[in-house]
């Protein structure tokens, strides 16, 4: 069986360099070396042993992305925000000599079990509620990386974006444009969640300039066929001309359902997405939306991971990252 000290020996460096190199953390190797390395590893047929390689670190040197599976058709991933932040950590975490073991859970009494089990190094979260926060934080040791968590847990080590600025952006555009009618659409807000901060920035910007926004055009979405209740909002004498909503994918959704009711966008009606995704420029027409930068968030997720991972005594940290306004052709000025 060939071993690292072979490779090493062939190579003329050190067992360290090869191991970091065949751990995909090339950082502190040059190009070229990486390559002499990989090119020998390869011709004599060496084989990492990962079992081997966990019981000498302690560590299954596992990352894992924690997401709700809410048991519907789809699973969390066909969401498109999820896969690319996803996609991104374990592009970044490979690239640390890690890897990524996506684990999707209902409930969220299993996951200490699930992650001392697998003896991950570290996880990362998707957005959750103080209960389930502190409680994970109570069982689990390892860092824990949250992202878009509004939490009043102490020592949360959070990634997140400006929520509330986004819904104000939106509400600001709309008004630049002329429209006054409007409406909200998402998941349901609840607590002190992402899209009670979105829903509560676009109200206040709402009622900044004199506009109020009816409890009955605040829907909730989840998924489902979105044309009734476009069809709701768009009938009658005083029909709603723009709709914010929480994610590009709702707001596509929402150009299918126009298309089914014989609405043209933006013509008889105005969308805000929120995310920027890359189909969304792609649009007909391109969406205007607010950006969040998903990669930027991924990257400083992986970061503050990566960092309690070797320093377990860090300080807790909170970062809030802006969002933007990009302006496109869904927005038509009455």
């Amino acid at each position: 069986m060939v071993r690292l000290k072979d490779i090493a020996q062939e190579a003329g460096v050190s067992m360290m360099t090869v191991s970091r190199v065949m751990n995909g953390n090339k950082k502190e190797v040059s190009p070229k070396t990486a390559e002499r390395i990989l090119e020998i590893a390869a011709r004599m047929g060496y084989v990492p042993n990962s079992s081997a390689r966990s019981l000498a670190s302690r560590s299954s040197r596992l990352i894992a992305a924690v997401l709700t599976d809410y048991g519907d058709a789809r699973n969390p991933l066909c969401d498109s925000y999820n896969g690319c932040f996803f996609g991104e950590i374990a592009r970044l975490v490979q690239s640390e000599g890690y890897d990524l073991m996506i684990h999707y859970v209902k409930d969220y009494k299993d996951i200490s079990y699930s992650l001392k089990t697998w003896n991950v190094a570290g996880a990362v979260f998707l957005g959750m509620f103080d209960d389930t926060i502190r409680e994970i934080q109570e069982n689990n040791s390892i860092p824990l990386i949250f992202t878009d968590s509004y939490s009043s847990v102490r020592r949360i080590i959070n990634v997140g974006i400006d929520d509330y600025e986004g819904g104000r952006l939106a509400a600001g555009h709309f008004l630049e444009n002329g429209h006054t009618n409007l409406a909200f659409i998402g998941p349901k807000a609840l607590g002190n969640g992402l899209i009670m901060h979105r829903l509560q920035g676009f109200c206040s910007c709402l009622r900044d300039a004199g506009v109020s926004l009816p409890q009955e055009h605040i829907l909730p979405s989840g998924g489902e066929e979105l044309t009734p209740l476009l069809e709701k909002l768009t009938s009658g004498p005083n029909p709603v001309t723009g709709i914010f909503t929480t994610s590009d994918t709702c707001a596509l959704d929402l150009y299918y359902s126009a298309s089914c009711l014989g609405l043209r966008v933006p013509e008889d009606l105005s969308i805000i997405g929120f995310d920027d995704l890359p189909h969304s420029s792609r649009s007909l027409p391109p969406l205007t939306t607010v950006r969040q930068d998903i990669f930027r968030k991924a990257e400083v997720a992986c970061e503050l991971l990566m960092k309690h991972i070797r320093e377990p005594e860090s300080p807790a940290e909170n970062i809030v990252l802006d969002v933007s306004l990009v302006v496109r052709g869904s927005v038509k000025k009455r």
